[in-house]
């Protein structure tokens, strides 16, 4: 995952759940995901899933690169 999307994943975060998380925080997410302590939600791609993930006491919507075991971003939370 390079700075920029580390970046990014940070600020939909921040922005639509008011989480201030670390890259280290972020790396545990898609662990997490990764090893199935999650739901998935659908597939959006042959490489990407959207996820459910609760952290911190929120449930959290994610998008998640199985190839490279990432997350790229947050989706807004479901209403």
């Amino acid at each position: 995952m390079t700075h920029a999307e580390r970046s990014h994943t940070k600020r939909r975060l921040a922005e639509r759940y008011g989480l201030d998380v670390s890259s280290e925080e972020i790396f545990r997410m898609a662990k997490a995901i990764a090893h199935g302590q999650g739901r998935l939600i659908e597939h959006q791609s042959r490489h990407v899933d959207h996820w459910q993930l609760v952290y911190q006491g929120q449930s959290l919507r994610l998008v998640f690169d199985r190839q490279r075991r990432s997350i790229i971003t947050a989706l807004p939370p479901l209403i």
